[in-house]
């Protein structure tokens, strides 16, 4: 992709986070334009409410809770048959919603995120959490929550069953308590935990300039996260960005004055900024 088209693709994501909140669906879908020109994010759109129009027509008005998840259960893993990526995990286009239509698999954020659409146009209470190592679906009702495992095919998980996965995560260490792991997640929340996946996977595989543009996306997410600035700028740096890198190290330093790193950051101001004086 050019540099206009880059910008373009951008600045398309940045109109869309200012909403407030911003639209979820809409936001995942335009994301991998940085790998893709021609995802057509608005088709993925389009596609992802027809479907949910389909599955609120067979609703019935007074039906509860548990038939409406029944009913979602089935056109989401039988119908439209999706499933888990559990070979290709760590595979960027687990994170591209429009490959994730297409192919009908992905992780546990990017399939949470169609399954809560879908859901949420049959009557459901769906929200994100961000659960760590895995993310889940939360169904409020009545009588409380349910706590839901897309990836592993809607499975609805038990409190036993929860914090046996944080302590499997803990090795040993301090475990917080369930319902703080359980709060809601923003949409700006999901929308940071899908791109941090990304970025992840890119920098997994050595890809420094697409991990960059994820990271463009995660800054104008959230403007004042210094970590992210700092992030930015070390990848602009391993890119001979100096002087985009020297901008960012610049601005960490000065959202937050005392940093573990300070003294790291300012080494590396340093020599970004010696180079950019070589650049003149």
């Amino acid at each position: 992709m050019n540099q206009a088209a880059e910008d373009e693709a951008l600045a398309q994501f940045r109109r869309l986070i200012e909403r407030a909140p911003p639209p979820l669906l809409d936001c995942a879908a335009h994301v991998p334009l940085y790998a893709d020109p021609h995802c057509e994010p608005h088709r993925v759109v389009c596609t992802v409410r027809q479907w949910g129009e389909k599955l609120a027509a067979r609703v019935p008005a007074d039906s509860s809770p548990q038939h409406r998840l029944r009913l979602l259960n089935h056109f989401f893993f039988a119908e439209l048959a999706f499933r888990a990526n559990e070979a290709e995990y760590y595979e960027a286009a687990n994170s591209h919603l429009h490959r994730v239509i297409e192919r009908r698999t992905g992780i546990p954020i990017s399939l949470s995120l169609v399954y809560m659409e879908l859901g949420r146009a049959a009557g459901l209470k769906l929200h994100g959490v961000g659960f760590p190592g895995h993310f889940l679906v939360k169904l409020l009702t009545h009588d409380g929550a349910l706590v839901i495992d897309v990836f592993a095919g809607g499975q609805a998980l038990s409190a036993e069953a929860l914090r046996a996965r944080l302590a499997a995560l803990a090795h040993g260490g301090e475990v917080l308590p369930l319902e703080i792991h359980l709060r809601v997640a923003s949409e700006r929340d999901i929308l940071a935990r899908l791109l941090r996946n990304l970025k992840a996977i890119h920098l997994r595989s050595g890809q420094t300039a697409a991990a960059l543009q994820v990271q463009q996306r995660l800054v104008a997410l959230r403007p004042d996260d210094a970590d992210e600035r700092r992030d930015r700028g070390l990848l602009f740096a391993q890119l001979e960005c100096p002087r985009a890198a020297a901008e960012d190290f610049l601005a960490y330093l000065s959202m937050h004055p005392a940093p573990p790193d300070a003294r790291q950051i300012r080494e590396r101001l340093d020599q970004m900024q010696r180079a950019a004086r070589r650049l003149n």
